[in-house]
């Protein structure tokens, strides 16, 4: 399976990726600040999804970005140089 689809569950594990948005993106360690549908926020890798932007919703496994998640995404945010905590 080259995409990652959140009806597909991890092969390792089971577990399904989680669709979560970039609030805040830190490029230089490559991680994002990111929350979930109930506004549960946690720091996500992007490494595997660089280059990421405020806004995007990406599909998040064990704390690693996966993929994009399907649909529209933002162009850009003006919060793109702020750091991830």
């Amino acid at each position: 399976m080259t995409d990652c689809v959140a009806a597909h569950g991890c092969i390792t594990c089971g577990d399904q990726a989680i669709p979560m948005r970039v609030a805040i993106v830190d490029s230089e360690r490559g991680l994002a600040l990111c929350s979930d549908a109930e506004g549960r926020r946690s720091s996500v890798e992007t490494a595997l999804v660089e280059p990421v932007q405020p806004g995007e919703l990406l599909l998040v496994h064990a704390g690693t970005a996966l993929a994009r998640a399907p649909g529209p995404q933002p162009a850009e945010s003006a919060a793109v140089g702020e750091t991830a905590p």
